[in-house]
C-alpha cells in the first residue's frame, strides 16, 4: 500500500463513493500508517465573507462594493446547499524527505489526473510543476467529501458594483461616477486548490481547478450578459465522468514573488504560468439591463494564457 501514492488513494475513494461502493472504515493507526504524513488538517464546515466596500485612494478612488463569498446553489444544474463547506485544508512543511512528506508536488493535478483514469476523463496537462524543497510550507485544499469530485465544493460570488469616484469622497462611503462592472453573481464549483510558499524567501505559487456560471452587467458600455467559465471543449481539457460544462474545470496558476522593475524599482512579480478556459458569453445584450437587444451569444474555445510582469509604483 505504500507505494500508492496519498493521491491516487484519495481518488479510488472518491471514485469508490461515486460508483456507490461499500467502503471499509479504517481506524486512525491505520490510516495514519496507509498515508504516512505529517501536518495540521483544518476541516471548514462552514464559512461566509462579505466586505462592505474595498476603496483604493491614489487621487480619486476606484471602489468595489458589496462583496459576498458563500456557497453556491445549483451550478450547471447540479447540487448545491448555499453553505461554503465540505473544505479540507492540509498543511505542510517539507523537510529533507519531501516525497515522504508530501506525496507529489503536482497534488492537485495529479488527484484529478488519477481519478481521470478510474471513472473517465481527461487533464490538459498545463501545470507547471513546482520544485519543493526543504522548508517550503505547502497547502492543499481538496473537498471533504468527495462522492462527485468535481462538484463537491460548491461557492458563489457576489459583487455589487465596480466604479470611480473623485477626490472629494470618502472611504467606505464613496459615490461613483463611471460604473465599470454591476450586478456581478455567479456559482460554481472549487477543484483542488494548492499553495506552495518557498521557503528560501522565493516566493508564493497558487494553483486553482474552478468552474462557474452567472451574470453581469457593464453599465459603462450599456453591456449585459450571461456567462460561464468550464474546460469542456477543444484540445485543452480537464473533465471527470462527462465531458460537460459542470464535470470540466478551468485552470489559474500565478507566482508571486518580489521583483525589480527595469528602472530599478522593487516591485511584485506576477507570472501567470497557466490560465485555460472555455469562456461563453450568453445573451449578450447591448443597451442596458432589462432593455437591452439581445445580439447573440459568443464563445472562446481553448483560451490559454501565460505572461510575465511586474507590478511597481510610480
Amino acid at each position: 500500500m505504500k507505494t500508492l501514492p496519498k493521491v491516487a488513494l484519495l481518488a479510488a475513494i472518491a471514485a469508490a463513493s461515486s460508483a456507490n461502493a461499500d467502503m471499509i472504515a479504517m481506524d486512525d493507526e491505520t490510516l495514519g500508517a496507509t498515508v504516512g504524513q505529517a501536518g495540521l488538517t483544518i476541516q471548514i464546515d462552514e464559512a461566509e465573507i462579505s466586505i462592505g466596500a474595498i476603496d483604493y485612494k491614489d487621487g480619486g478612488f476606484i471602489s468595489i462594493k458589496d462583496v459576498v463569498l458563500t456557497g453556491g446553489t445549483g451550478a450547471f444544474g447540479g447540487a448545491g446547499d448555499g453553505i461554503l463547506n465540505n473544505i479540507t485544508m492540509t498543511v505542510d512543511v517539507a523537510g529533507p524527505d519531501t516525497n515522504q512528506d508530501l506525496g507529489t508536488s503536482r497534488r492537485g493535478e495529479a488527484y484529478i489526473e488519477q481519478a481521470a483514469l478510474l471513472v473517465g476523463g481527461a487533464v490538459s496537462g498545463n501545470y507547471v510543476d513546482q520544485t519543493i524543497s526543504d522548508g517550503d510550507l505547502v497547502i492543499s485544499i481538496l473537498a471533504t467529501d468527495s462522492t462527485n469530485l468535481l462538484q463537491s465544493v460548491d461557492f458563489s460570488l457576489s459583487i455589487g458594483s465596480i466604479g470611480l469616484g473623485d477626490s472629494t469622497q470618502q472611504a467606505g462611503s464613496v459615490t461613483d461616477g463611471t460604473v465599470l462592472l454591476s450586478d456581478l453573481s455567479l456559482n460554481g464549483y472549487l477543484g483542488p486548490v494548492d499553495i506552495i510558499i518557498d521557503g528560501n524567501d522565493g516566493g508564493i505559487n497558487m494553483s486553482a481547478y474552478f468552474n462557474a456560471e452567472g451574470k453581469l452587467s457593464l453599465p459603462f458600455a450599456s453591456v449585459t450578459t450571461d456567462f460561464s467559465i468550464h474546460n469542456s471543449r477543444g484540445d485543452d481539457v480537464v473533465w471527470l465522468g462527462t465531458q460537460d460544462k459542470g464535470n470540466s474545470m478551468a485552470h489559474a496558476q500565478v507566482n508571486i514573488s518580489k521583483a525589480v522593475a527595469a528602472n530599478g524599482t522593487e516591485g511584485l512579480a506576477f507570472d501567470i504560468q497557466n490560465l485555460e478556459a472555455d469562456i461563453d458569453l450568453e445573451n449578450f445584450a447591448l443597451g442596458g439591463a432589462g432593455s437591452g437587444a439581445i445580439v447573440g451569444d459568443l464563445y472562446f474555445t481553448d483560451v490559454h494564457m501565460k505572461a510575465k510582469t511586474v507590478v511597481f509604483g510610480h
